[in-house]
């Protein structure tokens, strides 16, 4: 009987689809549910969305739009003129290659604002919004310096970004959220509310990032109650085979018999069984290898503790005492034949 899923997972769900819920509220409600599922990259990255990215490197991809470069030129006296166009042709040479070397793109802007800001700005009913960069002063004294008409100076540099852009930016993180619900009911048995951690994390890095590693939670394979589990960057679940009772493999591998454990590229057969490391093979009773492209047969395969007798055999010494003894038996019969009595 199939159950049907509950909880807060199942809540968020049904409002990533409902209008009438803010999605603000949304990504408060993936803050409690990282907390249960106990991601902190979830609580995170919902924190961020909602409040504002501090640092400009950890700004996902979906905030960046295009923006067009503007200055606003006046006359010497700071009266008068308008706002102007321009390219960054128009800065030297050895200002755009510092810019490039500093990772400073004119023309693209990544707005790191919370939701609540994005938002507000949306809804002003502009047709353009005015953001000035934190090196727009800088730039302003170079274009004085190097480009301006006698009697003209540039009063400052900004971006202006159009309200359908800031529009887009919205859309586009209730986009990566619903993203992010997909990829968690993918992950969560039904039956289970709360996604687990490993999950979480994946579903965030795959909505921040695009990448994808493939998590496999079940019973592929798995005989005797054995079960499995990969993470990896394209393995299907049939790289996986458990057999036997409480049976457990982690990566491409098979794992036979009782108890029976592996960790990496291999094979373990035999009760009690366990192999770390790749490309290593074994099968019998309480076998275990460890290391690279090592193999054991069975367990009696493996050094046996030899008696003394066997140990001179290999030695030697049982040629060199026979030797010995018909040597001692000779010179006895001799000794006899001439009249020795013993």
């Amino acid at each position: 009987m199939t159950h049907k899923r509950g909880g807060l997972l199942a809540q968020i769900e049904a409002d990533v689809v409902d209008d009438k819920v803010t999605l603000s509220s949304l990504l408060q409600k993936c803050i409690v549910l990282g907390g249960r599922a106990g991601s902190e990259k979830m609580r995170a990255w919902a924190r961020e969305e909602l409040n504002g990215y501090a640092r400009a490197d950890s700004v996902p991809d979906y905030r960046r739009v295009p923006a067009v470069l503007m200055a606003r030129v006046t006359n010497s006296y700071g009266y008068g003129g308008g706002s102007v166009r321009f390219d960054a042709s128009a800065l030297p040479t050895q200002v755009r290659e510092m810019m490039t070397q500093e990772q400073i793109d004119l023309d693209n802007i990544i707005l790191s604002e919370g939701i609540g800001e994005l938002e507000d700005m949306a809804s002003q009913g502009k047709e353009a919004h005015t953001l000035v960069p934190s090196w727009g002063t800088f730039v302003a004294h170079v274009l004085n310096q190097h480009n301006m008409e006698p009697g003209s100076r540039v009063a400052d540099v900004y971006w202006s970004v159009s309200n359908a852009a800031i529009r887009g930016i919205l859309v586009r993180i209730k986009t990566a959220l619903a993203e992010l619900v997909a990829e968690l009911i993918t992950l969560t048995p039904e039956d289970q509310e709360v996604p687990d951690q490993r999950a979480a994390d994946q579903a965030v890095q795959f909505v921040v990032t695009g990448d994808r590693n493939t998590i496999y939670y079940g019973s592929q394979h798995a005989d005797g109650g054995g079960t499995n589990a990969a993470v990896n960057g394209g393995s299907a679940p049939e790289s996986m085979i458990v057999s036997g009772a409480y049976g457990s493999a982690v990566g491409t591998q098979t794992a036979s018999g009782t108890n029976s454990n592996v960790v990496g590229s291999q094979a373990a057969n035999g009760a009690g069984s366990s192999v770390a490391g790749g490309q290593a093979m074994q099968a019998g009773h309480d076998a275990a290898v460890a290391g690279q492209d090592a193999t054991i047969t069975s367990a009696t395969d493996q050094p046996v503790k030899e008696g003394w007798w066997a140990r001179l055999r290999k030695r030697g010494v049982v040629v060199s005492l026979a030797v010995i003894i018909t040597a001692i038996a000779a010179v006895v019969g001799i000794a006899i034949s001439l009249g020795w009595k013993p």
